[in-house]
């Protein structure tokens, strides 16, 4: 016996053999179509990081006490990180996203990472933030790329399919691969094997430095915190398991287990079985 664990119906939905194929048709077309190498292969995803709640941590306590609460600041302003991993094995300066109405000079902290600033009302991209972000990708890899044609793989959120967006990069040589947002899980290597890693080494690193200082971790401090767990998750290994591990690159149509496709095998689009036995008369 073993837990369950919950998944929207729309993402079960998404995951079918006729997706699949379909999403690794258009993938190896355009990489063959425009000779897309694997150094100008590029994936990207966001997440998302609440600096003010404590991180689950192992205490001692009595015998028969099943909870220990730990403080924490209350904080529950979002802040939103960008990465973008290249499937050679090296990844690009992130995008950081603070919640506010304005910049604040406060935020131009201790930034190894190179990392960029934006700033939105909640704290997630939105579609001006989009265009600025897909340019500064395209000033990031243009003098890798040497000319050569890039892919950018994304997320079907709205800020990665204006107008403005997929104009910009059509005009720069970068070809956006976008698959069903609810398919995430499947093909996007961070979501697969990154961000679970990162996530604990930012709580670590959170209670290390909120030991060390005795301060909680705000938008002043996040990079301080962030930047060690970020270079701990995005090693050379990670990264290309990440691409191997959904099949982008090498290419490997079979890299999706059929099992996995089968969750919504009764909502596919193939007519194999067709139609499904009713439980009761529809009226």
């Amino acid at each position: 016996m073993f837990n369950s664990s919950p998944l929207e119906r729309s993402r079960t939905q998404a995951a079918n053999p006729t997706n699949h194929k379909l999403f690794f048709d258009i993938l190896e077309s355009t990489l063959k179509t425009y000779n897309i190498e694997p150094d100008c292969i590029y994936a990207m995803d966001e997440t998302g990081f609440m600096p003010g709640r404590a991180c689950v941590s192992k205490v001692i306590g009595k015998a028969g006490k099943r909870e220990q609460k730990s403080k924490e600041s209350g904080n529950r302003s979002n802040i939103t990180v960008l990465p973008v991993i290249c499937a050679d094995g090296t990844s690009l300066p992130p995008l950081v996203i603070f919640s506010g109405k304005a910049f604040a000079v406060s935020w131009e902290q201790n930034n190894p990472l190179r990392a960029s600033f934006g700033y939105q009302k909640k704290g997630y991209i939105d579609n001006e933030l989009g265009v600025e972000w897909i340019k500064q990708i395209d000033k990031a890899t243009k003098a890798k790329a040497n000319g050569r044609d890039r892919g950018l793989l994304v997320d079907g959120h709205r800020s990665r399919l204006t107008y403005e967006f997929l104009k910009y990069a059509k005009q720069n040589h970068i070809h956006v691969i976008c698959y069903a947002s609810h398919t995430t899980q499947l093909y996007q290597g961070l979501d697969k094997v990154i961000f679970g890693v990162l996530k604990r080494c930012f709580s670590e690193e959170m209670k290390k430095f909120e030991e060390r200082t005795g301060q909680a971790v705000t938008k002043e401090n996040f990079l301080t915190v962030y930047a060690p767990a970020h270079i701990a998750s995005f090693t050379e290994a990670n990264i290309k398991a990440a691409f191997a591990k959904t099949g982008v690159c090498p290419l490997n149509r079979d890299a999706i287990s059929p099992e996995a496709l089968k969750i919504s095998i009764e909502s596919s689009c193939l007519g194999d079985g067709l139609p499904l036995p009713q439980p009761s008369p529809v009226k």
